[in-house]
């Protein structure tokens, strides 16, 4: 890092010795071992990952799971009281200023008039929403939760490096850091007091229910994201699950008669305050027609009638304008009559010819960035660029100069991180937040520390960099800040809110694909014992023609890969090829896509156990060239860890997590799937059935091994034995499979708990509601009147009464009739099963409310 050798060292002075505020510290981990750092720094990565906390770069595409963990180093940045009060009063200088600035901007543009800005730098910028007018800013304010980026200069002065006024990321990435690192490293708060950081989420909610409409009682708050690409999305999660607000995309809102509503598995219910983390451009497709099929339409419209509060305001984005940074000297002397208390990093705004000519001429000593975001153009990994890459700069800068600016490359602050139990040095930079009270704003007592990755120039998550937790300077007897806005209350009652249509179709799926993942590992598992046990060649020969034919059905797919598990590499590969579709490692992945989506109603416990199963895939990678025997350990390790683990999952869950409809429909998708794979194998099985109605009285050994060995491979030969005690027989095996309401993969068993869990997650008086359990109640009624000795007693079978059954052979016609009927029937068992997952979706989660003047009072008076 020889760029970074002449800037200003946090922790070391010039001397090479440590700074006062670091040296007891420092002494605490000098004592250590490198291996007891190193364990130290891989308990922190470890428990980062259990929590879910991720930052989704490019590279984290090529992920087999997504989204790498979040980092965050053992030794935390120390932030003096001084520099914390020059923070302090800097940071609400800068948001007052800039108050000012938007109010005056969307106004009399008085700051234009009199020439203080360029015209073009404000009304050119593509960040500036003409679409404002007349929309109040929420509550007379446009900034209400606000970030800045702040830096070293050489001397050591923190400046400003960049304004994150509409959107300040990375709060729960502050607040996860200090709570990792208390879980991992305790013994070294011992020695300082430290401001508390953990009641954030609860003041920022306390303030999102005070800006409500009309200043009502119980406000609905949600929080708006692009969803689970955006690379902060496990940030987005984390704020939702700590606030208890739903955590919805621009998909799930519809306006109606003037009011924002969210779609829910009951209807349509209304939003009172959105916090937006979604750019101002992509809100809303009508007031922004160059955005198409992004947004909810018609938002701006109720912003503008004030039926739905917002924050960060409509039009704040511009006040995030790089450009802006050259003035905001000037910006602060015209509103305040004062000196800036923080200096701004000189920026260098390129639709200027004369900066532009001087940056390009020089440009090996220049960052260029665009107006907003993150990105760092022409970086190569991470490092600085080449000749090659200086010049694709330079034609890009001057096809579209106004959309660029320019900051020295030597800025920051030298720190150091542990690295394999050494220090090493890296840069850094930090986010500081603050919240509005009143008129003013209260800073959240930490910063978010953000450090360079390896001897790269850039802070940039996006580009590999990781993270320092803060500690600023608090008294032990020291209540936190709070908001002066009264305290919300309201009657001490549950919310009776229903969820999402969206969050219960991601519930469902994660409950069929856990399912999924369960029978598949469990045959596998099953057969990779059964191969290794005292049977004789004949008996293993009668067990694996059942095999492939209990695959359980899975979606279609354009590719369906090659399913199979007669051999032992058949069976590594439907383990981990997630090429295959139905493949181990292929449903997993979809259990975790269904997971990260609704991660902000998933609890930290249940996350860490689908995180567990993941890891056990992603260490064991499909190798096509493995040797049998290890294809055939490997193959029955994961299958054994993924049996266990499933189980554990749900059952974590349902300790840790509420049992709200959400994960009702969870319940709902695991016993559907299992209701539908004991289905399809009662079919798979049909011909071993079939023969049984040919000889009656004669059930041959090889028969009686496949039906004894498609008992165990659902995992239900011991429940069979306890029930009947004989060997396996077509009619008891289908009455056990079919009707039996306690064995719990019995087709009624299932479809019984799937109609429980409905009925429980029903709206009042819905009739589309009512039908699907309607629906679930007649295949069930018609399941319990199955009479399965008509097909299988020979006696009832040929009209004959009494309690003799005759010996002889049926006439042909009457077993084919037989045989036929015995066919249809169980395939209309398993169509039927399948066709209930159709019911369900068009109910709840086709994400269409269902609209009627009857069921939504917002309706009234539409034709």
């Amino acid at each position: 890092m020889s760029a970074s050798k002449q800037l200003w060292s946090e922790i070391f002075d010039e001397t090479r010795q440590p700074r006062e505020r670091y040296q007891r510290l420092l002494e605490r981990f000098s004592a250590l071992r490198p291996s007891a750092i190193r364990t130290m720094d891989d308990r922190m990565e470890a428990t980062l990952r259990e929590l879910g906390v991720t930052f989704s770069s490019g590279s984290s595409k090529q992920r087999p799971f997504g989204a790498k963990p979040w980092m965050c180093d053992v030794l935390p940045h120390l932030v003096s009281e001084e520099e914390w009060a020059t923070v302090t009063a800097g940071v609400r200088q800068r948001l007052k200023a800039f108050e000012f600035f938007l109010h005056d901007i969307y106004g009399a543009r008085q700051i234009l008039r009199d020439g203080h800005l360029p015209v073009q730098v404000v009304m050119a910028s593509p960040y500036r929403a003409t679409v404002t007018h007349g929309v109040p800013p929420c509550g007379g304010h446009f900034l209400h939760f606000s970030g800045i980026c702040l830096c070293r200069s050489k001397t050591g002065e923190l400046t400003v490096r960049g304004h994150h006024f509409s959107h300040a990321f990375g709060l729960s990435y502050m607040i996860q850091n200090r709570r990792v690192l208390a879980r991992v490293a305790p013994e070294i708060f011992s020695d300082f007091s430290v401001a508390s950081i953990a009641e954030t989420p609860t003041m920022l909610l306390e303030y999102l229910r005070s800006i409500a409409p009309n200043a009502m009682h119980d406000p609905n708050v949600i929080m708006l994201s692009p969803g689970i690409e955006s690379p902060v999305h496990s940030e987005h999660s984390f704020l939702a699950r700590r606030m208890g607000i739903p955590l919805v995309q621009s998909g799930d809102l519809i306006v109606i008669d003037d009011h924002v509503c969210m779609k829910t598995i009951s209807g349509l219910e209304p939003v009172d305050v959105i916090y937006t983390r979604v750019a101002d451009a992509w809100l809303d497709p009508l007031a922004f027609p160059d955005t198409m099929r992004r947004g909810v339409p018609g938002l701006v419209h109720c912003l503008r009638k004030g039926t739905v509060r917002m924050i960060n305001s409509l039009g704040s984005q511009l006040a995030d304008d790089r450009s802006l940074l050259c003035f905001a000297g000037k910006i602060i002397r015209y509103y305040l009559g004062e000196n800036p208390i923080l200096p701004t990093l000189p920026t260098f705004w390129l639709g200027d010819i004369d900066q532009r000519e001087h940056v390009l001429e020089n440009l090996e000593n220049y960052r260029i960035l665009g107006l907003t975001g993150e990105r760092v153009f022409g970086h190569r990994r991470g490092q600085a660029p080449g000749e090659k890459e200086l010049n694709a700069i330079r034609i890009e800068v001057r096809k579209q100069a106004t959309h660029f600016v320019a900051q020295p490359i030597d800025t920051g602050a030298r720190t150091a991180i542990f690295h394999n139990g050494k220090l090493v040095p890296r840069l850094q930079d930090h986010l500081v937040y603050a919240l509005r009270n009143g008129d003013g704003f209260d800073l959240l007592p930490g910063m978010l520390t953000r450090v360079s990755a390896d001897d790269s120039p850039y802070t940039s998550f996006d580009i590999g960099g990781g993270s320092k937790d803060t500690w600023v300077p608090g008294e032990d007897d020291e209540p936190v800040a709070q908001q002066s806005v009264p305290r919300m209350t309201r009657d001490l009652r549950p919310l009776e809110r229903r969820i999402m249509s969206r969050v219960a179709e991601s519930f469902y799926w994660m409950g069929r694909y856990l399912e999924r993942c369960y029978n598949l590992a469990f045959m596998i598992q099953v057969i990779e014992t059964v191969e290794t046990e005292e049977l004789t060649v004949a008996e293993r020969k009668l067990y694996r023609p059942v095999w492939n034919r209990l695959l359980p059905p899975v979606e279609s797919s354009t590719s369906p890969g090659r399913r199979s598990m007669t051999t032992p590499m058949d069976r590594y590969r439907l383990v981990l090829d997630a090429s295959v579709n139905g493949s181990l490692h292929h449903t997993l992945q979809r259990v975790r896509a269904n997971a990260e989506s609704i991660q902000e109603s998933i609890s930290p416990e249940a996350w860490s156990v689908i995180l567990g199963m993941e890891s056990a895939l992603a260490r064991a990678r499909f190798n096509e060239s493995i040797g049998e025997e290890q294809s055939r350990r490997v193959a029955r390790r994961i299958a054994e860890r993924v049996t266990a683990m499933v189980p554990q999952t749900f059952g974590v869950a349902e300790s840790t997590m509420l049992a709200d409809d959400g994960w009702r429909f969870c319940r709902i998708g695991q016993y559907l799937e299992r209701a539908i794979f004991t289905a399809n194998a009662m079919q798979s099985v049909s011909s071993s059935l079939l023969d049984q109605l040919i000889r009656p009285m004669n059930l041959e050994h090889s028969t009686e091994i496949e039906l004894s060995a498609f008992l165990r491979l659902l995992g239900t030969r011991d429940a069979y034995r306890r029930v009947y005690q004989i060997r396996a027989e077509p009619l008891p095996v289908l009455e056990l499979l079919c009707q039996n309401p306690e064995a719990p993969r019995s087709v009624l068993f299932s479809l019984n708990r799937c109609a429980n869990y409905l009925e429980h997650s029903l709206p009042d008086e819905a009739p589309q509601s009512q039908h699907t359990l309607e629906s679930f109640k007649e295949l069930i009624k018609e399941l319990e009147c199955i009479d399965w000795e008509f097909y299988f007693d020979p006696g009832l079978a040929a009209g004959k009464t009494g309690t003799g059954a005759s010996e002889d052979p049926l006439p042909e016609d009457l077993v084919s009739q037989k045989m036929k009927g015995l066919s249809l029937l169980l395939k209309n068992i398993l169509g039927n099963t399948q066709q209930l997952h159709h019911v369900i979706s068009d109910t709840f989660l086709t994400h269409q409310a269902r609209i009627s003047e009857a069921n939504q009072p917002l309706l009234s008076g539409f034709s």
